[in-house]
């Protein structure tokens, strides 16, 4: 029978290691008792420690008191007629926008067809000078 040295080295640690795997193993936690939960300090009564159950009528009836004038004042705004004035210019100024987009299309569907027409006339020249081109093109200088 044949045995290969490294192989019976392995055999032989594993075996010597089973022996001792109940004491190798160890415990994930460690228990520990749980301790007294703290009690309620100043701080956190007053930071809002915590959610607590508000009545309506603690809030808002006779045990909350007067209210206190400084609470709701009342903050001056734009009245109507400014409003109004605003809403206007805003509208004239949409309007004077409108009428100069309207101008620029105009413009340019001027301009387009000015460049159509100059590129018909290039085209006409063109073919003008390739035929005095061709009715010359055979005569020398001096006979021209």
């Amino acid at each position: 029978m044949f045995y290969n040295f490294e192989l019976l080295i392995l055999k032989k640690t594993i075996f010597f290691f089973s022996q001792f795997i109940s004491e190798m193993m160890g415990e994930m936690f460690i228990y520990h008792e749980m301790p007294e939960q703290p009690k309620e300090n100043f701080f956190k009564g007053l930071f809002g420690g915590g959610a607590k159950s508000l009545d309506r009528e603690e809030l808002f009836g006779e045990q909350s008191g007067k209210a206190n004038r400084s609470v709701a004042k009342h903050i001056p705004g734009i009245n109507a007629d400014q409003l109004g004035q605003r809403a206007s210019t805003a509208a004239s100024e949409i309007s004077r926008a409108h009428q100069l987009a309207m101008e620029r299309g105009e413009k340019l569907n001027m301009l387009e067809e000015r460049a159509e027409r100059m590129a018909n006339q290039a085209q006409d020249f063109s073919g003008t000078a390739h035929q005095l081109m061709l009715k010359y093109k055979d005569k020398k200088w001096y006979q021209l």
